[in-house]
């Protein structure tokens, strides 16, 4: 093949590869775009006067801006409750889970383990029978946990995938660590909390990112078995806001409460949000921190996620 030959298809196999990543280029922003507005749309609501809103469709930015939306959602009582009850168990949950699981993981990670097989074999069951709601709400009725905010935290406190993860990754550890301490006299404690854990920090900071996800946005252990609206979680007010009339009941409440809120309407005329922008106020408050703690756990996820998951 002649110097002129290959010169051309050279050119020609670039050129391709240029129109490729052109092609993805242009449908990841699509994706993007396509994924990204509907966060966008709920912010730009949550920043204009409901009677604006109500006037005709917004598309890319606030017509009319406005705080108000914030400052009556802030000032509703039950919100600030369900925050406290929800950041509570979002910082309990992940820290109860993750020693949890990992002790376990480090219990079963030894081969020596009397009934290691089968206690292994009797965590697997529930993976692939899981127990009904009714056969479910009578356990934590007789653990006498209806209404109580450890219902929150105690089921999700062993998670059996995240343990097999989590005893692989101990496994691959060097042997001659935990015996090199041994011979220095440290006890199993003792490597647990001053060998085994700080070598797994990305994997735990993984595994608790998700565990600190799965809490948050959790409603359906509130639906179920929590009646008490001093127990309510903010994904259950949310769900309540948007499903039921929990939006008039808070413009209803603003009406009435604190000198603040009749300040501000006042200010705008006797004007409140409208339920719809309302709804959209309170999205944004419980939604987008999520937002916001992502970034610093990014670096652990690559990491974190691959360790353990190949057994060599």
């Amino acid at each position: 093949m002649s110097n002129a030959t290959l010169k051309a298809n050279r050119i020609k196999r670039s050129t391709g590869e240029r129109t490729f990543d052109t092609v993805n280029i242009l449908i990841m922003l699509v994706w993007a775009v396509t994924a990204i507005y509907p966060f966008w749309y709920i912010l730009v609501m949550s920043f204009n006067t409901g009677a604006d809103a109500a006037a005709g469709p917004i598309w890319f930015f606030p017509r009319v801006f406005t705080l108000e939306n914030y400052a009556f959602v802030f000032q509703y009582e039950r919100l600030q409750t369900a925050f406290v009850v929800t950041a509570l168990r979002c910082v309990i949950g992940p820290v109860l889970s993750v020693i949890v699981t990992m002790m376990a993981a480090f219990a079963l990670s030894k081969r020596f383990l009397p009934g290691r097989k089968t206690l292994l074999f009797f965590f697997m069951i529930p993976m692939f029978i899981a127990g009904t709601i009714i056969s479910n709400y009578v356990v934590i009725s007789k653990l006498h946990l209806i209404n109580n905010f450890l219902v929150y935290v105690l089921p999700g406190a062993f998670a059996f995938f995240s343990m097999i993860i989590m005893r692989t990754h101990i496994e691959e550890l060097p042997a001659e660590l935990q015996e090199s301490a041994m011979i220095d006299g440290a006890g199993y404690g003792r490597i647990f909390f001053q060998i085994i854990l700080p070598l797994s920090m990305p994997i735990i900071a993984a595994f608790a990112f998700f565990a600190v996800v799965g809490n948050w946005l959790d409603y359906y252990t509130n639906l179920i078995y929590v009646t008490d609206r001093g127990l309510s979680t903010l994904q259950y007010v949310l769900y309540e806001i948007i499903n039921r009339a929990e939006a008039n009941t808070l413009i209803d409440f603003t009406k009435t409460s604190g000198a603040q809120a009749r300040r501000l309407m006042a200010q705008q005329n006797n004007s409140v949000p409208t339920p719809e922008v309302i709804k959209m106020t309170v999205m944004v408050v419980v939604t987008f921190p999520l937002l916001f703690i992502y970034p610093f756990f990014q670096k652990y996820f690559v990491k974190g996620m691959l360790t353990g998951a190949v057994k060599a």
